[in-house]
Formats: C-alpha cells, structure tokens, sequence
C-alpha cells in the first residue's frame, strides 16, 4: 500500500509499505476517504517540532471499515467512521477514567501521524490498523457529509471541548478567541457561537483567518485594552506572548483553554491569575467522548467546518497541497465498499 512519509524537512512523499493486517479480534483495518491536515501537520513536516524524520504522516480522517475482529461490535464493513488520533483500548484505568490521552495498554503517547510513541502510521495511507475498534471507532450519521468532519478525530473536536466546557459554568459568558493557526482559532469561533457564548471577540493579525472568524460570528473589530475583559480565553495561538496576553484578559473567575502547541517554555504571568482566581487548562484532548456531540453539531448546522478547508485534493496532489501554509488541506479518495 501507500503512506504519505516525512521524509525530512519540507519533503514529502508517497512511498510503499507492507499492508497492516488484523492482529487481534478487537481490532479493525479502515480506509480513510477523507483526511485532513491538522493545523500541527505543517510544522510536522517543516521539521520544526521535536520529533523526527521519518514518519508517516496524518491523524484526522473519515475512513471506511473494510475489515473487523471477531470480536468488534459497534462498526462492521461498510461504515464511515470517525478515527480518533490516539490509541486508545477503552479499558485500562485511565481510558475508564475518561483520559484516553494515558491508555496504559500502548505506550504513553501512542497516536497516528506522530512518531512519539511508536510508529502506528499514518491517517493519509490508503489501509490503516485499529487495534481497539469498539473503544476507538465513531460511526459517522446518515447522510453526514465525510469531508465536514475530518477533522472530528482532533482539531474541530479540540475546539468544541476548549469552548464548551468553561461557557458552560459561566452565565452570559464573554468569550476570546486567541487565534494564529491554520483553524483552531476560527473552529473555537464556531464552537463558542455553537455552545451559547453571549459573545466572542476573535484576535489574529492574518486579515484572511479574521474573514473567517467574522463570517462564523465572531467580533474582530475591538479595543487595544483587553485587560481582564472575558470570562473565557481560547488561546488557540503559537506564540507564547499571545497566550500571555489572553492569560491578561481574563475577568476574575474567568478561564483559559490553551490548545495551540507551544513548544518552548511560555511565560505565565501567574500572580495576577492567582488574584483573579483564574483558571488555565493545557493538554492533549481526549476527543473520543466529545465526537459523537461534534458530529451532531456539524449536522444540525450548528457549526460550519469546512469554512476553514477550501483546499480538497488527490492523493496525487497531496505532497504539494499540505506543504501550503494558508488553510487546512482535506486529501480524498474513492470508497471501495
């Protein structure tokens, strides 16, 4: 089969690959028809993380079930699926516990697309192995459309989470949106409208991701003075000292969900929380519980993901498309069952 390999900075490439077969009864071999390039992919492939080349890239998709263990009950051949990017067997004390995120089953960071726990491929090959089909697995809708929901395996299911959560313990909650990648910021925007926000205000400096923002219902037009203004903060940013600033713009009580991956060590100015009694929450999503409620939103309209991915393209296409640094990147191809 084909897998879609960073090879080295800036090189990407389709090459050859054994098939991945069943290697237990619980497990599931699927078809992803439609991938998407989450907003940590291009930096995957730019080489400026800290994990190294080679490695197959991709870990948001829709697939099809092609196979299933004895074993598997809730998808079968056929289905349209959801696949998460974390290994997870939904068994162990942790994933009972609702932190997929630490399965003790696999090792600790276990996920397609990043070599950070093992090698598990890539959600851009064309066959890809689910060892916990049941506890994994999420059959899409009838009807829903794949390529609106690619990304429910991480970023617009990040997002809901990130935005949901805290708007939900705040009455009339005033929301901002700390935005600088490809489309967390403008996925939160969604989410927040979705989740019931009385308001959100959206920061970026890219004048195209301010389009989007204002066109999924945020406020991008707003004063310098943030100070302590929101009772929620999606720092859905890069850039340490845009988290710093939304950490500032935290009313008292208020919170902050950072979910922009920030390698370095950011500076938190955590006296000024502590007299506010803020709250700041960082960590890898455990999207699995969340996506059957994120494909819900996407059909009943609430959200509109795909305002952020204008680009679909071939598999033939790909290497060129993902290495574009505007919008997220959803790669397609033909179903088989």
């Amino acid at each position: 089969m084909k897998e879609l390999i960073v090879r080295g900075p800036g090189q990407l490439a389709w090459v050859d690959v054994s098939s991945p077969t069943l290697s237990s009864t619980h497990g599931a071999l699927v078809r992803p028809i439609a991938s998407a390039s989450c907003d940590l992919d291009r930096r995957l492939i730019a080489g400026l993380t800290p994990f190294k080349a080679p490695f197959a890239l991709g870990h948001e998709c829709v697939a099809e079930v092609l196979e299933v263990g004895d074993d598997v009950s809730s998808v079968r051949r056929g289905d349209l699926v959801s696949v998460p990017w974390k290994i997870s067997c939904g068994q162990c004390r942790q994933c009972i516990a609702g932190r997929e995120t630490a399965c003790t089953s696999v090792p600790r960071h276990a996920a397609y697309g990043v070599p950070a726990g093992g090698h598990w491929g890539g959600l851009f090959s064309e066959l890809v192995h689910v060892p916990y089909a049941d506890a994994m697995l999420v059959a899409l809708p009838p009807g829903l459309n794949p390529l609106a929901v690619a990304s429910a395996s991480d970023n617009l299911t990040d997002a809901w989470v990130a935005t949901s959560r805290p708007i939900a313990a705040r009455e009339e909650a005033r929301v901002l949106v700390v935005g600088g990648t490809e489309s967390l910021g403008v996925l939160a925007v969604q989410m927040a409208v979705a989740a019931g926000a009385a308001s959100v205000d959206y920061l970026d400096d890219n004048d195209y991701r301010c389009d989007l923002a204002l066109r999924s219902g945020a406020n991008v037009e707003f004063g310098e003075n943030l100070d302590e203004s929101y009772d929620v903060v999606v720092a859905a940013t890069r850039d340490p000292l845009e988290l710093h600033r939304g950490l500032l713009a935290l009313a008292p009580g208020g919170h902050c969900s950072c979910i922009g991956i920030i390698f370095e060590d950011p500076k938190i100015p955590l006296f000024g929380m502590y007299l506010r009694d803020v709250t700041l929450s960082v960590g890898v999503c455990n999207v699995r519980p969340h996506i059957p409620k994120v494909l819900e939103l996407v059909g009943n309209g609430h959200c509109e993901p795909l305002l952020v991915s204008p680009t679909v393209v071939s598999c033939e296409e790909a290497t060129e498309a993902l290495i574009q640094p505007l919008a997220k990147c959803i790669v397609v191809r033909e179903r088989i069952t």
